[in-house]
Protein backbone atom coordinates (compact mmCIF):
# COMPACT_ATOMS: atom_id res chain seq x y z
CA UNK A 1 0.00 0.00 0.00
CA UNK A 2 1.22 3.82 -0.92
CA UNK A 3 0.46 6.28 1.87
CA UNK A 4 0.06 9.29 0.00
CA UNK A 5 0.74 12.63 2.22
CA UNK A 6 -0.70 11.12 5.35
CA UNK A 7 -3.67 11.29 3.81
CA UNK A 8 -4.58 8.90 1.30
CA UNK A 9 -3.86 4.79 2.19
CA UNK A 10 -3.89 4.19 -1.87
CA UNK A 11 -2.18 1.59 -3.62
CA UNK A 12 -2.37 1.46 -7.19
CA UNK A 13 -5.85 -0.48 -7.67
CA UNK A 14 -7.41 1.40 -4.77
CA UNK A 15 -6.51 4.49 -6.46
CA UNK A 16 -7.98 3.83 -9.65
CA UNK A 17 -11.26 2.83 -8.10
CA UNK A 18 -11.32 5.97 -6.58
CA UNK A 19 -11.37 7.59 -9.23
CA UNK A 20 -12.42 5.23 -11.95
CA UNK A 21 -15.65 7.77 -12.52
CA UNK A 22 -14.18 10.89 -12.85
CA UNK A 23 -15.13 13.32 -9.99
CA UNK A 24 -16.12 11.28 -7.17
CA UNK A 25 -15.50 11.94 -3.88
CA UNK A 26 -12.29 10.45 -2.77
CA UNK A 27 -11.33 9.02 0.92
CA UNK A 28 -9.54 11.99 1.97
CA UNK A 29 -12.14 14.35 2.54
CA UNK A 30 -12.12 15.81 -1.53
CA UNK A 31 -15.42 16.91 -3.45
CA UNK A 32 -15.92 17.36 -6.62
CA UNK A 33 -15.74 20.62 -8.15
CA UNK A 34 -15.91 20.25 -12.11
CA UNK A 35 -16.69 17.23 -14.27
CA UNK A 36 -15.39 18.93 -17.65
CA UNK A 37 -16.69 16.25 -20.84
CA UNK A 38 -15.40 18.96 -23.76
CA UNK A 39 -18.90 18.48 -25.35
CA UNK A 40 -18.98 22.04 -26.07
CA UNK A 41 -15.93 24.38 -25.00
CA UNK A 42 -18.04 27.07 -23.12
CA UNK A 43 -21.05 25.88 -21.35
CA UNK A 44 -23.07 29.09 -20.05
CA UNK A 45 -25.04 28.24 -16.89
CA UNK A 46 -22.11 26.15 -15.59
CA UNK A 47 -21.43 26.29 -12.13
CA UNK A 48 -18.15 25.79 -12.49
CA UNK A 49 -17.70 28.22 -15.42
CA UNK A 50 -14.29 27.46 -17.59
CA UNK A 51 -13.34 30.10 -19.89
CA UNK A 52 -11.48 29.99 -23.30
CA UNK A 53 -9.64 32.68 -24.84
CA UNK A 54 -7.26 32.09 -28.21
CA UNK A 55 -3.45 33.11 -27.54
CA UNK A 56 -0.47 32.52 -30.09
CA UNK A 57 -2.58 30.27 -32.82
CA UNK A 58 -3.77 31.97 -35.42
CA UNK A 59 -6.86 29.24 -35.27
CA UNK A 60 -9.63 28.20 -33.18
CA UNK A 61 -9.48 25.57 -30.74
CA UNK A 62 -12.51 23.23 -31.31
CA UNK A 63 -14.42 20.39 -30.35
CA UNK A 64 -14.26 17.25 -32.65
CA UNK A 65 -15.51 13.44 -32.57
CA UNK A 66 -12.77 10.81 -31.67
CA UNK A 67 -14.52 7.45 -30.83
CA UNK A 68 -11.30 6.32 -29.30
CA UNK A 69 -11.54 8.74 -26.51
CA UNK A 70 -11.48 6.52 -23.37
CA UNK A 71 -14.20 8.01 -20.93
CA UNK A 72 -16.44 10.19 -22.48
CA UNK A 73 -16.84 9.71 -26.40
CA UNK A 74 -17.89 10.86 -28.95
CA UNK A 75 -16.47 14.40 -28.16
CA UNK A 76 -13.36 15.76 -27.36
CA UNK A 77 -11.11 19.09 -26.92
CA UNK A 78 -9.08 19.39 -29.75
CA UNK A 79 -6.52 22.23 -29.12
CA UNK A 80 -4.23 23.85 -32.27
CA UNK A 81 -0.49 24.74 -32.67
CA UNK A 82 0.01 26.51 -35.89
CA UNK A 83 3.33 27.17 -37.00
CA UNK A 84 2.75 31.22 -36.62
CA UNK A 85 2.77 30.58 -33.22
CA UNK A 86 5.11 32.80 -31.20
CA UNK A 87 7.84 31.05 -29.74
CA UNK A 88 7.40 29.80 -25.66
CA UNK A 89 4.17 30.39 -25.80
CA UNK A 90 0.54 28.43 -25.78
CA UNK A 91 -2.29 29.12 -28.30
CA UNK A 92 -4.70 28.80 -25.91
CA UNK A 93 -6.12 29.25 -22.66
CA UNK A 94 -8.80 27.09 -20.92
CA UNK A 95 -9.15 27.51 -17.06
CA UNK A 96 -11.50 27.71 -14.36
CA UNK A 97 -11.02 29.24 -11.18
CA UNK A 98 -11.02 27.30 -7.68
CA UNK A 99 -12.19 28.54 -4.36
CA UNK A 100 -9.28 29.25 -2.88
CA UNK A 101 -8.28 25.28 -1.68
CA UNK A 102 -5.63 23.86 0.30
CA UNK A 103 -5.98 20.79 -2.53
CA UNK A 104 -6.21 19.36 -6.07
CA UNK A 105 -6.63 16.57 -7.19
CA UNK A 106 -7.26 17.23 -11.29
CA UNK A 107 -7.64 14.40 -13.65
CA UNK A 108 -7.27 14.37 -17.65
CA UNK A 109 -6.81 12.29 -20.51
CA UNK A 110 -4.45 13.42 -23.21
CA UNK A 111 -3.29 12.54 -26.65
CA UNK A 112 -1.20 14.43 -29.33
CA UNK A 113 -1.46 14.19 -32.40
CA UNK A 114 0.66 11.72 -34.59
CA UNK A 115 2.85 14.59 -36.38
CA UNK A 116 3.81 16.08 -32.94
CA UNK A 117 6.99 17.36 -33.06
CA UNK A 118 9.02 18.39 -30.06
CA UNK A 119 11.72 21.21 -28.50
CA UNK A 120 14.60 20.87 -26.85
CA UNK A 121 12.68 21.45 -23.88
CA UNK A 122 10.49 18.51 -24.46
CA UNK A 123 6.89 18.27 -26.21
CA UNK A 124 5.10 20.75 -24.22
CA UNK A 125 3.54 22.13 -20.60
CA UNK A 126 -0.01 20.39 -19.99
CA UNK A 127 -1.86 22.17 -16.88
CA UNK A 128 -1.14 24.59 -14.69
CA UNK A 129 -2.55 25.74 -10.63
CA UNK A 130 -1.85 29.65 -9.51
CA UNK A 131 -0.94 30.16 -6.28
CA UNK A 132 -3.65 33.26 -4.87
CA UNK A 133 -3.46 35.78 -4.50
CA UNK A 134 -2.12 36.81 -7.81
CA UNK A 135 1.10 36.98 -8.13
CA UNK A 136 2.25 34.23 -5.89
CA UNK A 137 3.71 31.97 -8.74
CA UNK A 138 2.52 28.98 -10.16
CA UNK A 139 3.14 25.10 -10.74
CA UNK A 140 2.71 23.51 -14.01
CA UNK A 141 2.62 19.68 -15.31
CA UNK A 142 4.76 18.86 -18.72
CA UNK A 143 5.35 16.52 -21.14
CA UNK A 144 9.47 16.25 -20.73
CA UNK A 145 11.94 15.00 -23.19
CA UNK A 146 13.62 16.25 -26.10
CA UNK A 147 12.38 13.23 -28.29
CA UNK A 148 9.95 10.67 -27.78
CA UNK A 149 9.18 8.70 -25.24
CA UNK A 150 8.67 11.76 -22.88
CA UNK A 151 7.64 11.59 -19.52
CA UNK A 152 5.52 13.40 -17.56
CA UNK A 153 7.40 16.31 -14.81
CA UNK A 154 6.32 18.95 -12.53
CA UNK A 155 7.96 22.63 -12.04
CA UNK A 156 6.88 24.88 -9.55
CA UNK A 157 7.62 28.43 -10.39
CA UNK A 158 7.78 29.84 -6.72
CA UNK A 159 9.77 31.32 -4.39
CA UNK A 160 12.29 30.03 -3.04
CA UNK A 161 12.83 27.91 -5.76
CA UNK A 162 12.17 30.29 -8.99
CA UNK A 163 12.22 27.11 -10.51
CA UNK A 164 12.42 23.28 -9.69
CA UNK A 165 11.63 20.47 -11.99
CA UNK A 166 10.49 17.65 -9.73
CA UNK A 167 11.38 14.60 -11.86
CA UNK A 168 9.46 11.63 -11.74
CA UNK A 169 10.75 9.22 -8.26
CA UNK A 170 8.86 6.08 -8.77
CA UNK A 171 8.06 5.27 -12.32
CA UNK A 172 8.85 7.11 -15.50
CA UNK A 173 5.66 5.87 -17.97
CA UNK A 174 6.94 6.55 -21.60
CA UNK A 175 4.59 8.77 -23.59
CA UNK A 176 4.23 8.83 -27.21
CA UNK A 177 2.42 9.82 -30.05
CA UNK A 178 -1.70 8.92 -31.64
CA UNK A 179 -2.35 7.28 -27.74
CA UNK A 180 -4.69 8.41 -25.05
CA UNK A 181 -3.29 8.64 -21.33
CA UNK A 182 -4.57 9.06 -17.96
CA UNK A 183 -3.12 12.01 -16.02
CA UNK A 184 -3.48 12.29 -12.29
CA UNK A 185 -2.31 15.42 -10.44
CA UNK A 186 -2.80 15.77 -6.57
CA UNK A 187 -1.26 18.53 -4.73
CA UNK A 188 -1.70 19.30 -1.07
CA UNK A 189 -1.05 22.87 0.83
CA UNK A 190 1.13 22.57 3.67
CA UNK A 191 0.81 21.24 7.03
CA UNK A 192 1.71 24.47 8.92
CA UNK A 193 3.00 27.83 8.19
CA UNK A 194 7.21 27.28 7.16
CA UNK A 195 6.71 23.74 7.39
CA UNK A 196 8.04 22.94 3.96
CA UNK A 197 5.93 20.06 3.71
CA UNK A 198 3.60 20.79 0.77
CA UNK A 199 3.41 17.82 -1.66
CA UNK A 200 2.97 16.92 -5.03
CA UNK A 201 2.16 13.46 -6.32
CA UNK A 202 1.14 12.35 -10.19
CA UNK A 203 0.19 9.34 -11.92
CA UNK A 204 -0.22 8.19 -15.51
CA UNK A 205 -2.20 5.37 -16.54
CA UNK A 206 -2.79 4.55 -13.04
CA UNK A 207 0.98 4.20 -11.89
CA UNK A 208 2.47 6.88 -9.52
CA UNK A 209 5.16 8.07 -11.53
CA UNK A 210 6.57 10.64 -8.76
CA UNK A 211 5.62 11.68 -4.76
CA UNK A 212 7.34 14.62 -3.08
CA UNK A 213 6.22 15.78 0.44
CA UNK A 214 9.43 18.04 0.99
CA UNK A 215 7.51 21.11 -1.57
CA UNK A 216 8.42 24.58 0.29
CA UNK A 217 5.88 27.34 -0.36
CA UNK A 218 5.97 31.67 -0.93
CA UNK A 219 5.48 32.93 2.77
CA UNK A 220 2.81 35.05 1.12
CA UNK A 221 0.72 32.57 -0.48
CA UNK A 222 -2.55 31.47 0.69
CA UNK A 223 -4.26 28.82 -1.54
CA UNK A 224 -4.98 27.62 -4.96
CA UNK A 225 -6.84 29.82 -6.98
CA UNK A 226 -6.63 28.71 -10.84
CA UNK A 227 -6.63 25.45 -12.72
CA UNK A 228 -5.97 26.13 -16.73
CA UNK A 229 -4.59 24.00 -19.79
CA UNK A 230 -2.07 26.53 -21.39
CA UNK A 231 -0.03 23.96 -23.59
CA UNK A 232 3.17 26.01 -23.94
CA UNK A 233 5.43 25.15 -26.48
CA UNK A 234 9.39 26.28 -26.59
CA UNK A 235 9.27 26.11 -30.76
CA UNK A 236 6.19 26.78 -33.07
CA UNK A 237 5.70 23.56 -34.52
CA UNK A 238 6.48 23.42 -38.80
CA UNK A 239 3.20 21.98 -39.58
CA UNK A 240 0.07 22.22 -37.59
CA UNK A 241 -0.37 19.88 -35.03
CA UNK A 242 -3.10 19.28 -32.43
CA UNK A 243 -3.46 17.87 -28.52
CA UNK A 244 -6.59 16.24 -27.51
CA UNK A 245 -8.34 16.73 -23.71
CA UNK A 246 -10.54 14.09 -22.81
CA UNK A 247 -13.10 14.33 -19.55
CA UNK A 248 -11.30 16.31 -17.15
CA UNK A 249 -11.81 16.24 -13.31
CA UNK A 250 -10.97 17.82 -10.67
CA UNK A 251 -11.43 17.56 -7.12
CA UNK A 252 -10.67 19.88 -3.89
CA UNK A 253 -10.88 20.48 -0.11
Amino acid sequence: MLKTFGLLVLGAAALAGAYEAAGQQADAGLVRFSEQPWDRIVQPGRADKWGYLRRSSSKEDDIVVDTTAPLSPPHVLRIVFTPDMRRDHEPSVHWVGLPSVSEVYATWWIKLSANWTASPAGAGKMTFLHLGPSGQGQAYTGLFGSRVPHRVSVNTEWAPYGQRIWEPNREATPILYDRWYKIEWHVRWRLSAGAGDAAIAWRVNGTLNGEYTNVELPEKASAFQQFEFAPTLQNPPAAEQYMYIDHTSIAVR
